[in-house]
């Protein structure tokens, strides 16, 4: 089957044309039934392009070489403002297809977690979409003046999900989210128009810009780091998550903080190698920080929401240790090399089942709030007695983010650890204590929340509705899929990965 189509324009601007539907029915009703099938259409479309990659030979797509040997597919590529040397491109790699597959993936079941919301609904469904666009075209733009349209213009309907459908300290949240995540962007602007102009000719395009210097690395870690988020940047993470809606927590836990490592791979790694080698000591820095931070913090957390929230940020830390882990590994030679390589790719494992995993724990608290009022630990006990669904799926969705073996947690986190153990010898052990940290808060939840005695309060607890039901459990089959053949994603991410650090 040959893919001669624009898949990559489909697969951005289709949710876009559904959001403006969805906004010109007036309909809650039409509103609900539109999001969902655009967003299954483009599910579907962004299943198609990464079959393209597992299975080359059924599924054919078009494929341009650069001259630094890197592949894209699905090319796209038109004059835009010839006069700067702006163009529309899109292409998708290794890199890019699987974290806009989790996009698609993750919208529909945001929507379906939403469904029973009664507020503006046109406005919210849209919101969703609008921003499913513009996260998909971060992934997928080769263009610098591109990626960075789409990287502005993705800070509006997360901040207006907050703002309008989030909770009591709504509009705090969403303020604090916009000023950090726009602040951050400055050093990114900086960083894209001096890449244009001390590149010879002067361009935008993201496939043919090598760099040294060591200062727009710093800048980019500070950008891409307040996104993803890593220590000391991660601040408005828990206020944005406690009050955002749960389907908004579930695309900004899920997909928006990639965003954050994917620019540190593609900007950090692949278009500053130089800088990468000699500073990967502060990306393995700031991420053992994050890892064993989150994890101590969360211990504390009473809020349901704000123990995912944090747990989130020692889960992201993997990503940039893994980064670090690689670089080093790699390029420092000693017959490490196929060891830096897992942990590389281990870490954009990890941002896939991070996804997963993060999206359910969101959908778990959410819902929990929704039903009893209350997403306190302490208020909760013996619940499994009166909502069995809810209970199952909250106990998988902690096993899974624990990393337990046969999970998709696990395969990611363990593949950062063999990366670490090639890279840095026994500093490893420093990342794996949090593994002690994370089941501690996790199993002390659990027992506290679902088992034991049932407190009185609940009763009459609700059980999860079937539009709740079919979101965590398509999610647990991800978990369970990804975590028992996870080299179906990473046979080609490694070998896309030894491309790139075989390029340092």
């Amino acid at each position: 089957m040959l893919v001669d189509y624009p898949i990559l324009t489909l697969i951005v601007f289709l949710p876009a044309l559904g959001a403006m539907l969805c906004y010109v029915t007036g309909s809650p009703r039409a509103a609900r039934g539109v999001a969902l099938a655009i967003s299954l259409v483009v599910l579907g479309l962004a299943t198609l392009l990464l079959a393209g990659f597992l299975w080359p030979d059924a599924i054919v797509l078009s494929k341009v070489t650069t001259p630094g040997s890197h592949t894209y597919f699905a090319v796209e590529k038109s004059p835009w403002v010839p006069t700067l040397n702006v163009n529309y491109f899109f292409g998708a790699d290794e890199l890019s297809v699987i974290l806009v597959f989790l996009n698609a993936l993750l919208t529909p079941l945001a929507l379906a977690i939403s469904w029973d919301e009664h507020s503006r609904v046109p406005e919210f469904f849209a919101m969703f979409l609008f921003m499913e666009t513009t996260i998909s075209g971060v992934f997928l733009s080769l263009d610098l003046f591109q990626f960075l349209v789409f990287w502005e213009v993705g800070l509006v309907p997360m901040y207006f999900l907050i703002a309008v459908w989030g909770g009591p300290r709504r509009r705090y949240a969403a303020i604090k989210f916009f000023l950090y995540t726009f602040l951050a962007s400055l050093p990114l602007l900086v960083a894209v128009f001096a890449f244009y102009f001390y590149s010879k000719p002067h361009t935008f395009d993201m496939t043919a810009i090598i760099a040294v210097a060591d200062l727009a690395f710093v800048g980019l870690l500070v950008a891409f780091g307040t996104k993803l988020p890593t220590w000391p940047l991660h601040t408005w993470l828990p206020d944005a998550h406690v009050e955002a809606p749960t389907g908004g927590s579930v695309i900004l836990a899920g997909v928006l903080l990639k965003l954050g490592g994917y620019g540190l791979i593609r900007f950090n790694v692949q278009m500053l190698p130089t800088a990468a080698v000699d500073l990967y000591w502060l990306l393995a820095l700031v991420g053992i920080i994050s890892i064993l931070y989150g994890a101590l913090v969360c211990i504390a957390q009473d809020d349901l929401k704000r123990l995912v929230a944090f747990s989130s940020v020692s889960h992201m830390g993997f990503v940039t240790l893994g980064i670090a882990a690689g670089v080093y590994g790699f390029s420092a030679g000693g017959g490490y090399g196929r060891g830096a390589v897992l942990g590389f790719s281990g870490a954009i494992f990890q941002m896939f089942a991070h996804g997963l995993v993060s999206a359910a724990l969101f959908m778990v608290a959410g819902s929990l709030g929704h039903k009893i009022g209350t997403r306190n630990i302490s208020d909760l006990g013996g619940i499994a007695k009166k909502a069995p669904r809810f209970a199952t799926f909250m106990m998988v969705s902690f096993l899974a983010s624990l990393g337990l073996p046969g999970l998709v947690g696990f395969v990611a986190e363990f593949s950062v650890f063999v990366g670490v153990y090639a890279a840095f010898g026994l500093l490893v052990f420093v990342p794996i204590l949090t593994v002690v940290f994370t089941a501690a808060y996790y199993i002390w939840a659990m027992q506290r929340a679902i088992f034991g005695p049932l407190n009185p309060k609940w009763e009459t607890m609700p059980d999860l509705h079937r539009f709740e039901v079919a979101p965590l459990a398509v999610l647990t089959l991800a978990f369970a899929v990804f975590g028992i053949v996870p080299i179906v994603l990473l046979d080609f991410l490694s070998t896309w990965s030894q491309g790139i650090l075989g390029g340092l």
